[in-house]
């Protein structure tokens, strides 16, 4: 079969990939503006990790509901409503004059990105025929995501040097308009009619809860270092809801997160290293910006200082099916989670008087090339034992377990990075802040172990022989 795709296609393929790249290029371009989002708002520094933290937790919650949403409501449909959600969350966030109401911006945002990315996934495996036509479009797909979460670091610090950080938010406005106008004009394939399903509200009502409830009782700050009665309190409820969650997935009808699946070895252990490793990964590039904006960098200047992050991330996932098929995901998994722990011990070093050059340049590019290499092998880890018919159910678990890990992981992080900083009495006010930074990065090397000897549990019937379908791509 040709390759080649009709014109029709490629118009449409222009819009889900550009609905994903304006959604992932998102992520980096609030990331790199956090100091002047920061200073405008008057924000403290535990509750600045809720502009990230609220766009993530519902991103992770709503994910599964944006890919059955998809299958009921039909897909182009659910790609328009997610993309007019995250256009209007953006103009919300633009206009925000508090930390609450750019906090609740970002969290409508999330939900908006969490409809659209599986929508626009979907139009393709149903517009595209199976072959070097699909591997195609979802190849540019894969690419121009990845360029979005490159780019953004770039076009995030020009924007916010040059205009504002409110620009970044309002930048999404007219081309999320354009997006949809153009989805109005496409023609898609019908949407193949199976079994209508009912959608699990009452799992995603508790899993939202009991994470929001963790992550919010994570960030209360302690009482004279102990933690508060109002804290345990809220840990438990949080504990009880996700333990609520469970107890509705068994025996919901079509659960959110069907259960059975976690019979299988691989798909726990490769789910909870991508849970650790975006907890790590998430943490690193918060702290990371902090530590940027202390060195007296500019938005622009912290953006070009992640690209070499970023490109060799590109890089590496062009050649990561080649290692699959040589040496396996397990090996993988456990060659770069090592390299993972030892890039994180050796942030955790950072300080006033060191050279990007020398000590942030390397470990960036091998970093880089490490997590490109593990998102891969941790997706594929988890399908290695599933069936192909339910590689679908199975790959929006590995994600929502991704972006769970960023908003718990993150969470934790930044509130041991605040108690060290705040129990600083007698540093600088830089180098308290380095200090909680240290401590935080040496938490993620360890996390990084742990996930190097989940490593070494990983296994299953059988290795994955070839490359990972492109649609499973994180």
């Amino acid at each position: 079969m040709s390759d080649r795709i009709t014109k029709a296609n490629m118009l449409l393929l222009i819009i889900v990939c550009f609905a994903q790249f304006i959604e992932v290029m998102n992520g980096s371009t609030v990331t790199v503006a956090l100091p002047s989002i920061q200073t405008a708002l008057h924000m403290q520094a535990n509750d600045l990790q809720w502009i990230v933290t609220s766009y993530v937790l519902t991103f992770a919650c709503f994910l599964m509901i944006g890919g059955r949403a998809s299958d009921l409501l039909g897909r182009k449909r659910v790609l328009m409503i997610g993309l007019a959600i995250f256009a209007a969350s953006s103009l919300a966030g633009a206009l925000a004059t508090d930390q609450i109401w750019l906090i609740a911006s970002r969290a409508i945002q999330g939900i908006g990105a969490a409809l659209s990315i599986p929508a626009a996934m979907s139009l393709i495996s149903n517009n595209f025929p199976v072959g070097p036509q699909r591997n195609k479009a979802f190849g540019i797909f894969g690419a121009l995501g990845s360029a979005g979460a490159a780019g953004g670091s770039i076009v995030g610090g020009l924007l916010t040097d040059s205009v504002g950080w409110r620009s970044l938010f309002y930048l999404n406005v007219p081309l999320g308009i354009l997006l949809i106008i153009g989805l109005i004009f496409v023609k898609v394939n019908p949407t193949v009619k199976s079994e209508k399903k009912s959608i699990d509200w009452f799992g995603l009502i508790s899993v939202l809860a009991g994470i929001f409830v963790l992550v919010y009782g994570i960030s209360m700050p302690d009482v004279d270092g102990s933690w508060s009665a109002a804290k345990i309190t809220l840990l438990i409820i949080g504990v009880i809801l996700v333990g609520a969650f469970i107890l509705v997935e068994k025996y919901a009808k079509n659960p959110l997160m069907p259960l059975r699946l976690f019979k299988f070895r691989s798909l726990v252990t490769s789910n909870i290293i991508g849970f650790l490793m975006y907890s790590y990964l998430t943490g690193f590039m918060y702290f990371s910006t902090l530590y940027f904006h202390e060195l007296g960098y500019s938005s622009l200047a912290t953006g070009m200082a992640f690209l070499p992050l970023g490109f060799a991330s590109i890089v590496v996932t062009q050649i990561t099916p080649f290692f699959m098929r040589k040496f396996g995901a397990k090996r993988l998994l456990i060659v770069t989670q090592l390299i993972n722990a030892i890039g994180m011990f050796w942030l955790s070093n950072m300080g006033m008087d060191k050279s990007y050059v020398s000590f942030i340049l390397p470990a960036f590019i091998v970093l880089g090339l490490s997590v490109g290499a593990s998102f891969t092998a941790v997706i594929a880890g988890s399908m290695q034992d599933v069936k192909p018919e339910e590689h679908g159910i199975a790959g929006g678990i590995v994600n929502t377990f991704l972006q769970l890990g960023g908003s718990l992981g993150l969470s934790i992080l930044a509130t041991i990075a605040t108690t060290v900083t705040a129990s600083a009495v007698n540093e600088s006010a830089n180098q308290a802040m380095l200090s909680g930074f240290h401590t935080a990065l040496i938490v993620s090397g360890y996390f990084a172990i742990a996930a190097l000897f989940l490593a070494f549990m990983n296994g299953g019937k059988r290795e994955i022989a070839g490359a990972v379908p492109q649609e499973m791509h994180v």
